[in-house]
């Protein structure tokens, strides 16, 4: 992945290694942004090699050509799905474009979305295609505590991921970093260090304030989390590790996101929801719809969220205006 990072130049610097140089160009994004990057960049090239065209630099009338086939002809297959649809959403195209853009900067060739024809381009499949984002439904506290959690070491990692990552609206990525040494007591329940997020992308890191429960105790986050950190054996590293099958799982290395999706689809299913509404985003927009819902202020919502923008709290804020307005007429 890291290559997608590098600059076209290979002039060498007087007195730096060059690996170390790759190294640094390849730190400056989150690995999962490399990994969007990567599947994109990838998808385009193929494409036109296909076509017998460059991808870089691309003209403006490719990257148009393009556009138009992955929002009318582009196939794609559902996850755990057999069926195939023709054409992605436009989120996915937008997607793309910013692949094949951020790669020509790299590159130093200007981003071919910034010319009038691309721009034109994305607008009509906007128009056509609608550029509505899908929410994931939220997940709170009050769903949660409708499940029976297995007594199991994974059910007690999953408990804690769910309880966890709803106190703290945490997003996936921050929940499977966590590390059991950025853990600390408080006079309301526990802190815990966040290296890193998706609005602190230098890594100043902060401090997440995870309130023990007052009522529903057996549902309580700080208990959940050092039930699991005891029973795995956890006191250093990841907090949220994987765990092999059988009778006696043996703990592996750093759950991944996609685990944390499953074991939100999980809780879902498990509370008589569809799983297909839910995800590891549930968590983060359940806690701030809960907060919402009890009156607390969205600036408040945006600290313990971490956001930057209260526009964005406001659209977690779901049912808010139904129910202020209800009655008045």
């Amino acid at each position: 992945m890291s290559h997608l990072v590098h600059h076209q130049s290979t002039t060498p610097t007087p007195g730096i290694d060059p690996e170390l140089i790759r190294d640094n160009r390849a730190a400056s994004k989150a690995d999962e942004t490399k990994r969007a990057l990567l599947k994109n960049w990838s998808l385009f090239e193929s494409w036109c090699d296909a076509q017998g065209v460059s991808a870089l630099p691309a003209t403006a009338d490719v990257v148009e050509a393009f556009l138009l086939y992955l929002a009318d002809h582009h196939s794609s297959r559902k996850r755990n799905s057999s069926a195939t649809t023709k054409g992605l959403k436009t989120a996915s195209v937008c997607q793309a474009l910013w692949a094949v853009n951020a790669r020509h900067r790299m590159a130093g060739f200007p981003p071919p979305g910034d010319t009038i024809q691309v721009k034109t381009a994305l607008a009509g499949i906007k128009r056509r295609k609608g550029s509505r984002k899908k929410q994931q439904e939220p997940l709170t506290i009050e769903h949660i505590r409708r499940i029976r959690f297995p007594s199991t070491l994974k059910g007690k990692r999953d408990k804690a991921i769910l309880l966890l990552g709803f106190a703290g609206c945490f997003r996936r990525s921050e929940l499977v970093a966590l590390k059991a040494e950025d853990v600390r007591n408080s006079a309301m329940g526990i802190r815990i260090f966040l290296e890193r997020s998706k609005t602190d992308q230098e890594g100043e890191g902060s401090w997440v304030h995870i309130n023990a429960a007052v009522q529903f105790t057996e549902f309580c986050p700080v208990i959940a989390l050092r039930e699991w950190l005891d029973a795995a054996g956890i006191n250093r590293g990841v907090i949220f590790r994987s765990l092999t099958k059988g009778k006696t799982p043996r703990i592996g290395e750093k759950l991944s996101a996609v685990s944390v999706d499953a074991t939100v689809k999980w809780a879902a299913r498990e509370c008589g929801l569809d799983p297909k509404n839910y995800g590891g985003h549930s968590l983060r927009a359940g806690s701030a719809t809960f907060l919402s819902e009890r009156g607390k202020t969205p600036t408040l919502i945006a600290k313990h969220g971490r956001w930057k923008s209260l526009d964005m709290v406001l659209t977690y804020c779901r049912g808010e205006t139904a129910r202020e307005l209800h009655g008045v007429y």
